[in-house]
């Protein structure tokens, strides 16, 4: 067996154990992986199945669960398990008898979509068509969640924006912003794949039938803006701004401090960035390289496949320590606890050393990777003959992110995105290396 196939069997198996939690159907008698990105209208997947490409479409029937990454990810045929996706664009117009669990900038459930179970989504844009159906509860965190389609159970939403125009069988829970609020996000603009950023606040319209209550945490009364009231009433629950102090007084003081603050805080990450960056170019000169030309080539995957191991590993982490909490006991019950410590100690020891590792790659190496593409790709046509030179363009990148980085709002996401891509990138050129030596 290819050792890329031992490591995600070796994930699924950690999956599996806490099946209730993803809600996984069935069993399966192996699992399919498919790099094309292509599943015919004609073609039945009798397994699980990993697919990733810079565009997944899923048109025939897969009897398993599905793990895919890409920078669009298309479900119109069925998946008869559970959807765990990472993309930019995921779009769902056919169905999935299971749940969906998906970070992506934007999630679609077109017209005629629907899911059995529940919707597990974080990201910049969640939108259900009116016909879209979502058979249990839908949990999102967003800046907006545009729903005009059918939900059978209820709404928990933390979200700048809440638009309700479709049906809820039961009740809505959201935490959202004020309509006056100044939205960064609209000065900006939204992601790639994003048409269109509401402004803040909940709306629900005169067309929503809500069975349930409606629940909403913000800070300010909206009443005017749910034309339909929901069977069960509606309560508005008071979450205050932060008081802004007086600035009118030592003015000038507190600009010098804050300016000072911001810049010691930049030059801070940018040193850091430098000195681990210095460290990699002295001990592994040609991983900035090969990760980058992933980074340029395969950018869609890059970003999926980050968004998926992130949450595999984090989530493997979790499971990982009750599997070893579990084991401590039952040997601590069988021996009478002579090897119950010696597991707790060499189990978390060991979780805790991956843990670190998997943390320095998520919070340092992922932000190089793409610092160093960035700047190769600016200076080979500003200044050729310093792109040459490995040094220069990641100087220049990791500047060009620690700026970039301290814009408010933008900075997050762009953080976040640099991250998954930084993430993703890497795990491709592993899974690459591993096909090679496997061959």
């Amino acid at each position: 067996m290819k050792m890329k196939h031992k490591v995600l069997l070796f994930i699924l198996a950690l999956v599996l154990l806490s099946g209730a939690g993803f809600g996984l159907v069935g069993t399966a008698k192996a699992v399919e992986f498919d790099n094309d990105g292509t599943i015919s209208s004609e073609e039945v997947i009798d397994d699980d199945l990993f697919i990733t490409s810079d565009t997944v479409e899923i048109n025939g029937t897969v009897k398993g669960d599905v793990f895919a990454a890409g920078g669009l990810v298309k479900v119109n045929g069925t998946i008869e398990g559970s959807l765990v996706a990472g993309a930019q664009t995921l779009i769902i117009d056919g169905t999935v008898q299971g749940s969906v669990y998906a970070g992506a900038s934007t999630f679609t459930l077109d017209d005629g979509a629907a899911v059995g179970r529940n919707v597990f989504f974080g990201g910049f844009n969640l939108t259900s068509e009116e016909g879209s159906t979502i058979g249990r509860d839908l949990l999102v965190g967003a800046y907006q969640a545009l729903l005009s389609g059918q939900i059978e159970r209820d709404i928990q939403a933390g979200a700048g924006a809440l638009e309700i125009n479709g049906s809820v069988g039961g009740d809505v829970y959201a935490e959202v912003g004020s309509p006056d609020d100044t939205q960064q996000t609209l000065f900006f603009g939204g992601p790639p794949g994003v048409d269109a950023v509401v402004p803040a606040g909940i709306r629900i319209s005169e067309t929503a039938e809500i069975e349930g209550t409606v629940t909403y945490k913000s800070s300010k009364d909206q009443s005017d803006a749910i034309e339909s009231q929901p069977a069960q009433g509606v309560t508005f629950k008071y979450e205050p701004k932060a008081e802004k102090k007086d600035t009118t007084k030592g003015t000038g003081v507190r600009v010098a401090t804050l300016v000072g603050s911001w810049f010691i805080n930049r030059l801070r990450i940018f040193i850091t960035l430098l000195v681990l960056g210095a460290a990699i170019l002295w001990q592994l000169p040609s991983l900035l390289e090969q990760v980058g030309s992933t980074v340029k080539s395969k950018t869609g995957s890059s970003i999926g496949w980050g968004v998926v191991t992130v949450i595999i590993a984090y989530a493997g982490a979790v499971i990982l320590a009750g599997i070893i909490i579990t084991a401590g006991i039952f040997f601590g019950v069988v021996t009478l606890g002579g090897l119950s410590k010696t597991i707790f100690a060499v189990g978390f020891s060991s979780l805790g050393l991956a843990l670190a590792v998997f943390g320095l790659l998520v919070s340092y190496i992922s932000k190089l990777v793409v610092s160093f593409t960035v700047g190769e790709l600016i200076l080979k046509k500003a200044a050729p003959n310093y792109a040459e030179q490995v040094a220069w363009p990641l100087i220049l990148g990791i500047l060009i992110y620690t700026f970039l980085r301290a814009i408010p709002f933008l900075g997050w996401w762009i953080g976040l995105l640099v991250t998954f891509t930084g993430m993703g990138a890497m795990w491709l050129v592993y899974r690459d290396r591993q096909f090679q030596v496997s061959e």
